[in-house]
Formats: structure tokens, sequence, C-alpha cells
């Protein structure tokens, strides 16, 4: 009877094993909690369009009225304040105020010109910032990429071509910063390396694990706007509208409410203002009457 040789795994064949595992499990939740965000999305971008159709019109009117409010109550401060102020100049002292606000406020995306999605300054990755261990193993790849595969040490014509395509697209991988992309072409093309089986199944567990953490990664920003989603006000009002039947016309005879004791207090506070710029313009017209009146007798 022959002795049958049994094939004993190495540590690396079983944690890549292992990996490849996990990686197929991380792809399949990524799908699952990537369809569960968009349809919440898309369930909820609909609901806000009714709500928009709703009360819309209603709530743009109710920060104009508050806007409108703001000045006039401005405007009446500083005419109690100074006595001898007429209510023109102080109008248009606010007005300049105004402008010369909006001219110093910066823009919102200033200093973020040329950066991925208005980041502040650093190494990204598909737009996403990259840790400095990544970027060094980003350069480390890289360079044996290029070290081995350069068109410059073809010694054929038919060789130079074909590492002239390789090279192009490992410059196109290092140019986007592309870890994922550097690693497959490291393994795409082990059989021109030196490399043995051993250092193969290193190198794909070099790749899976940075995948595995770029999945991961992708999870944890899903769930988080998942989470973001579920406790917005407008999934709030939603829940409330698909258990009730009444939450919109709820939500509507609440705005209208708003929006009329807005409309009041607006009412009150340019009557007040109104009678206090009528008043002072008396005051303002006497006082200019009896100083004519006074240097009369000296002319």
């Amino acid at each position: 009877m022959t002795d049958q040789l049994a094939y004993t795994p190495l540590p690396e064949d079983i944690e890549l094993s292992d990996l490849l595992i996990q990686l197929r499990q991380s792809r399949t939740l990524l799908e699952q909690r990537d369809q569960e965000r968009s349809e919440l999305e898309l369930a909820l971008g609909q609901f806000a369009n009714q709500v928009r159709s709703r009360v819309g019109d209603m709530k743009e009117e109710i920060r104009a009225h508050r806007a409108r409010l703001e000045q006039i109550r401005e405007r009446l401060q500083r005419l109690k304040a100074d006595p001898e102020a007429a209510p023109a100049d102080v109008e248009r002292s606010l007005e300049e105020e105004e402008e010369e606000q909006m001219m110093e406020d910066p823009d919102p995306q200033a200093g973020f010109q040329g950066r991925p999605n208005g980041a502040p300054g650093g190494l990204y990755d598909g737009g996403k910032a990259i840790s400095k261990q990544a970027m060094e193993e980003i350069i480390r790849v890289y360079r044996l990429l290029a070290k081995r595969h350069h068109p410059d040490l073809a010694t054929t014509a038919e060789e130079r071509e074909r590492r002239t395509e390789l090279m192009l697209r490992i410059n196109i991988a290092y140019r986007d910063q592309n870890l994922a992309a550097l690693q497959s072409l490291l393994l795409e093309v082990h059989n021109d390396l030196p490399l043995t089986q051993i250092d193969l199944t290193r190198q794909r567990i070099s790749w899976t694990k940075h995948e595995l953490a770029r999945l991961n990664k992708e999870i944890r920003l899903v769930e988080r706007r998942i989470s973001a989603l579920l406790m917005s006000e407008t999934h709030t009002l939603w829940r409330a509208e698909l258990e009730t039947q009444h939450a919109l016309d709820d939500l509507e005879r609440r705005t209208r409410e708003r929006l009329q004791r807005e409309r009041d207090r607006l009412t009150e506070a340019s009557s007040e203002y109104a009678r206090v710029a009528a008043r002072r313009q008396v005051m303002l017209r006497r006082a200019a009457s009896r100083a004519t009146a006074g240097a009369s007798p000296g002319e």
C-alpha cells in the first residue's frame, strides 16, 4: 500500500480563506444596507415633496415675515435709543450696514477650490481622505511595479509594447491613488515576477485586507446615513402619516396658525414703528421750526 502525502495548509492559506469569507459577507451586507438606504431615501424624498406642496409656500412666507420683523424691531430700537435720529437716517444706516455685511461675508466655498468634495487639503482616494499609511503603501507598490515592468527593460518589440500598456495602467492607478487597483495589477502580473506561491498568497492577503477595510468603511457610512434618516423630522412625520393618515393635515393646520401669528406680530410691529416714526417726524419738524424762529431776530 502506497502512502499518500496529505497537503497541510499553511497559516497564510488559512488566513486568506477566512478573509475571503469575510469579504463575501461584507459585500453582501453592504448591498443589503445600501438597498435599505436607497429605498428609505426614495420614500422620504417622495414624502418630502408632498410636504413641500402642502406647506412649503407657507413656511417660506413665515421665514420672510420673521426676517422683516427683525428689521423693523432693529429700526424701532435704534429710533428709541437716539431721540434726535430721523427715521429716514436710521433706515438708510441699517441698509448700508446690511450691504456691507453681505460684502464682508466670505463665500462658504472659499478656500476649497480644486479640492475633492470641497474638503480641506490632504490626500484623497476617490474624493475621500486616505491615511498616511495607505499612501506609503501606494508608493511602495507603485515603485515595485514600475521597477519591474518599465518598458525600458524590454528585450523585444513585443515585450516593450506589452510593458508600455501595463505601465500606462500602473500610472493611471497611481495618479488616482487607487491602492486596490495597484495591488490588483501586482496580482495580475505575478507570473512575470519572481514570486513564490507563499509570496503570492501574502500579496492576496494584503489586497483582501485592504478591500475588506474599504467595504467595512462603506458599510459604516451607509449605516450612519440610515440612522440620520431614521432620526430626521421627515421620517417621524412620514411614520405618523402612515399610521394615522392625518399627520399632513395636522402639519398644514399648525403651519397655517404659525403663519397667522407671524402676520399678526409683523402687523403689530409695523404699526408701532409707524407711530413712533410719525411722532419723531413731528418732533423734528417742531424743533426745526423753533430753531428757525429763534434765529430770525438775530439776522
